[in-house]
């Protein structure tokens, strides 16, 4: 048992290793992205890469429709049998939004009396980003109430510990009532990207939502330009879990998007990007494809898991009690620490700090815990490793046996029945002395008579 748990301790302390790396996170890009707020972070290690004002609020825009798709997807257990019905409130809701924004809104072609079910319907707000087919999804799936999906939306954002966001409608056109960070939408992305089924919907250019008894068929085209064979964006490795450009408003381009390459995986929530690339080019409508594929491309070419402790490295001895004839513990690693960090950076580099008690007592058995060591990088901590006895000590009787006793020395009761007997001695001697005193006394007199 108490082989066990030396070894628990020592995979737990092991896996504390895989907290961010301060040293990588603080290796910027030599260029500054034009979005307003950014969070970048390795998925295979959950360390932060890159980030800038990634807690400063700022409107979801059409990313708020990434929350109305997990809403559907978590509470809806067959999309298919559930319709959704473009109703009178909601196409005049789209007319008066797309007259506030210019004349110029995303939309999925849907009309008064249309009916989709709602497995098409989050085909047709993920491709086109359709409004309107938000709208549909929330009014069937909140019971006719789209204030009471909202009020749905903004509980499960809480619960997924998306603290500092508050959703105002389920297709996030522009509110100043709507807020969010960077961070929380990549907190909200990844819990997407878990969902069964989520998948398939960033996964195609375009889909046939069928016919309608007014039109013989229906298709939505991505706006992902990460998919789109014809666009300068366009990277299989990339994968747009959502986008947002509201054109006629001020929020600007924004985006969640998954990379993999070579066995890395990143992830990166850009918020608000406007500007030009490098060119000198407007690139309003698109900045969030620009700003996400040079994070990405700096990223991979910055970047590698590198080992910086192998398991059984020996560490300096540790005073060792109780064993007859020898007096120190070799120590090892428990376990080898492999960390993301910029490749520029040797491993011989991170330095060992060993956190150890004074000693130790026998008996010791081997790979049992001792201590830990911290790696060191760039004066941050990013990593801890268990540290073990490197070997089986077994423990002299006669030294337990004493340190037995001297420890009973060293006890509170102990101290209590020696002060205890010391001043029944002293009273014994006084009363002692005080009866031989009287005793001549008395017996003196006696005499005398």
């Amino acid at each position: 048992m108490k082989k066990f748990l030396a070894s628990a301790l020592a995979t737990i302390i092991t896996v504390l290793c895989l907290t961010p790396c301060a040293a990588a996170a603080t290796y910027r890009p030599s260029f500054e992205p034009s979005a307003q707020g950014v969070y970048m972070v390795n998925l295979d290690s959950n360390m932060v890469i890159y980030e800038k004002n990634a807690q400063a609020p700022v409107q979801p825009g059409s990313l708020a429709q990434l929350m109305t798709v997990i809403l559907a997807l978590e509470k809806v257990p067959n999309l298919a049998s559930k319709t959704g019905e473009m109703k009178s409130y909601m196409q005049d809701e789209m007319y008066n939004r797309r007259i506030a924004l210019g004349g110029k809104l995303r939309l999925g072609g849907l009309l008064r009396g249309d009916t989709v079910t709602l497995d098409k319907l989050l085909y047709a707000v993920m491709l086109p980003g359709a409004n309107d087919a938000a709208l549909m999804i929330a009014d069937t799936v909140g019971d006719g109430s789209v204030p009471y999906f909202v009020e749905m939306m903004n509980q499960r954002a809480q619960e997924l510990g998306a603290l500092h966001t508050r959703f105002a409608s389920p297709h996030g056109l522009p509110d100043p009532d709507a807020t969010t960070t960077a961070y929380d939408m990549a907190i909200i992305a990844k819990h997407a990207m878990s969902l069964e089924g989520f998948d398939k919907l960033v996964s195609v250019s375009t889909y046939n939502g069928g016919p309608l008894p007014r039109i013989a068929r229906l298709d939505w085209n991505t706006t992902n330009q990460f998919l789109r064979g014809t666009s300068e964006f366009y990277n299989p490795a990339i994968t747009c879990v959502k986008e947002s450009y509201i054109a006629g408003s001020t929020l600007g381009n924004s985006m969640v998007a998954l990379a993999k390459k070579d066995g890395y995986t990143y992830l990166v929530s850009a918020m608000g990007c406007t500007g030009a690339d490098a060119a000198g080019n407007d690139i309003s409508m698109t900045a969030a494809f620009y700003e996400s594929t040079r994070l990405f491309s700096w990223a991979f070419d910055t970047f590698r898991v590198k080992t910086l402790l192998e398991k059984g490295k020996s560490f300096e001895e540790i005073k060792l009690k109780l064993c007859w004839g020898k007096d120190f513990l070799r120590l090892m690693s428990a376990d080898s620490f492999t960390a993301l960090i910029p490749d520029a950076i040797e491993s011989s580099s991170v330095q060992y700090e060993l956190m150890l008690p004074n000693y130790v007592e026998a008996p010791i058995e081997k790979g049992q815990l001792v201590g830990e060591v911290k790696l060191i990088l760039a004066d941050e901590v990013i990593g801890r490793v268990g540290v073990v006895s490197a070997e089986a000590v077994e423990a002299s009787h006669i030294l337990m046996l004493r340190e037995k006793l001297l420890s009973m020395t060293r006890t509170f009761w102990f101290k209590f029945i020696v002060v205890l007997l010391l001043v029944l001695v002293i009273m014994y001697v006084g009363m002692t002395i005080l009866r031989n005193h009287t005793r001549r006394r008395y017996g003196g007199w006696k005499r005398k008579s």
